[in-house]
């Protein structure tokens, strides 16, 4: 599409796998027990490989933070079932199998065949988000796909964790379009090799690539062995209902709400380049009987900095904007957005295109997203209303050589602020919403993967907004370096504009970020910096933003 791009439920789902005019009863009307039996199996499976994921990775931001997502996908790549994991990595997850069809369609996959991509343009997030996709056979006929995405802590790129401040994606680190990196269950060690020598510590990626491979096993295995106990075809009949079944439940619940139509502009942090810039994000959301339509016509053109949202990223934060303002308990599906229309102009921030670079757009403007949407919605159906969060991830990264082994360390993680409060209760403090869903890292874990000290990791009494239900309070961190020539880097937001308050509530307090040298000096940071060149004693200061309170506070 040339102007805008009209995305009907990520790229529209099949219709014979999420209508069900004019077909036969399947299993979910036939045998509701046997259909909830394997519905909720599949989704097992999709924790179970996470499980398999951790318990064999490397990176601690795997084994012990989890950010990683798994899916198990239909043959036309519709959602069928995954893991309690990260929205942005999931709400992708139809674009990244489409992407690789594209390339190598379904006739030509073979059993213990697998693609690798990152590409943001084909069907990825942001180039660290390493995603793999492999069939799934029963009996010799294709029956599925399982997907994993595995943030790999370092791409490569001109700083260390692969997250600052550039002004091209090439800048970035490597981009890989859809490629096959298995072979009937053979890995490719060329492409292997050729990735790994383009990443800082080859090493640790190539064990987070073989846990990917692990957990795949373990999944392909657990979905044929419900092929064998129920039969492929009731599999792939429960595959087809689940998503019937979810859109069902939407479109009951849009049906008890009045038809509505809402428009909301919102401006980000400067880009990390242009120090006035102030890309704008504005959308007209228009909820006509069981459709809901999110037209970001009039947002900001690309910009040189890396916030711009590919249009998986921006469909993933429109679809978890849906499952929430929906309630949170329908299973997500392909089933949930076939009702969902997206219009993003092309090259804008919504819609990134080459070579823009994109890398915070997952975090930063991705959870700008979520808030922007939801508190949108809020104007129409106040009694749903969220108050704003901190909007970011607050990602941090660090990388240089340890003393004595001489061996390049890479660190990557974020960092949780205040979530807004609702009319049920206040906000959380010290959490990571939205789009994010990664664990704490142990402060341990951190002083003993690389030579850095933990300073502070504390809340920010107070930070979260006032109002008759509080805002969550953000946090801060200082992390101290005991080696010269560490580099780092931050992604953030809020540090402008507070996350809001409604039905009367206060405005969250801003974020912070700073360097403070050995020497005693203090340098303020721009929501978005790096990379930045830290000495031994010098210390990298954050702190995240507050959420928005609910309603006025009582005196």
């Amino acid at each position: 599409m040339n102007e805008h791009t009209r995305a009907r439920g990520a790229e529209a789902p099949e219709p014979s796998s999420v209508g069900d005019a004019g077909t036969e009863p399947g299993v979910l009307e036939q045998d509701p027990v046997t259909f909830e039996v394997v519905n909720s199996a599949l989704h097992a499976i999709c924790a179970e490989m996470k499980s398999i994921i951790m318990r064999t990775s490397f990176s601690p931001l795997l084994s012990l933070s989890a950010d990683l997502s798994c899916a198990v996908l239909d043959v036309h790549c519709n959602v069928i079932a995954q893991g309690v994991d990260i929205p942005v990595h999931l709400g992708a997850a139809r674009y990244t199998g489409l992407a690789a069809l594209k390339y190598y369609p379904a006739a030509c996959w073979r059993d213990g065949d697998g693609v690798l991509l990152n590409d943001p343009y084909e069907g990825g997030t942001h180039l660290p988000d390493m995603s793999l996709l492999t069939p799934v056979f029963a009996h010799g006929t294709l029956v599925g796909f399982v997907l994993s995405r595995i943030h790999w802590p370092d791409i490569g790129g001109i700083a260390a964790g692969s997250s600052s401040v550039s002004d091209e994606i090439i800048k970035e680190g490597l981009r890989i379009p859809p490629i096959r990196i298995l072979e009937q269950g053979v890995v490719r060690e060329d492409v292997l090799r050729m990735i790994l020598a383009n990443v800082r510590v080859p090493s640790d990626r190539k064990g987070d690539f073989h846990a990917a491979l692990a957990g795949h096993r373990r999944a392909t295995d657990r979905v044929q062995d419900l092929c064998r106990r129920y039969g492929a075809d009731v599999v792939t009949q429960v595959m087809a209902d689940t998503q019937i079944y979810s859109r069902r439940l939407v479109e009951a619940r849009l049906c008890r709400l009045p038809d509505a139509e809402v428009v909301r502009e919102e401006t980000l942090d400067s880009d990390g380049i242009g120090a006035d810039t102030a890309p704008r994000i504005r959308v007209r959301i228009r909820k006509q009987g069981v459709r809901l339509v999110f037209d970001f016509t009039g947002s900001s053109p690309c910009v040189a900095g890396p916030i711009n949202a590919p249009l998986p990223v921006t469909a993933s934060a429109v679809f978890y904007t849906v499952l929430s303002f929906l309630g949170g308990d329908i299973a997500p599906n392909s089933g949930v957005y076939s009702g969902v229309e997206i219009i993003a102009p092309e090259r804008s921030i919504v819609h990134a295109a080459y070579p823009h670079p994109v890398v915070a757009a997952n975090t930063e403007t991705a959870n700008r997203l979520a808030d922007m949407l939801l508190g949108a919605l809020g104007e129409a159906y106040p009694e749903l209303a969220c108050a704003g969060s901190y909007g970011s991830a607050c990602v941090y990264t660090m990388g240089g050589v340890a003393p004595g082994s001489n061996r390049p360390f890479v660190h990557y993680e974020t960092i949780g602020g205040g979530m807004g409060a609702t009319a049920a209760g206040r906000g959380i403090s010290g959490h990571r919403v939205h789009m994010g869903n990664t664990m704490n890292l142990p402060i341990e874990g951190i002083e003993a993967g690389m030579p850095v000290r933990v300073i502070e990791y504390a809340i920010v009494r107070g930070s979260g907004g006032a109002g008759h239900h509080p805002g969550g309070d953000g946090v801060r961190k200082t992390i101290e370096v005991l080696v010269d020539d560490v580099q780092a880097s931050v992604l953030g937001e809020r540090t402008r504009t507070p996350a809001a308050g409604c039905a009367g509530g206060a405005p969250g307090a801003l974020a912070g970020f700073f360097i403070q040298s050995a020497d005693g000096r203090c340098r303020e940071l721009v929501a978005k910096s790096g990379p930045h060149r830290l000495m031994n004693g010098d210390r990298l200061v954050m702190v995240t933003a507050g959420g928005g309170g609910w309603g006025q506070a009582t005196p």
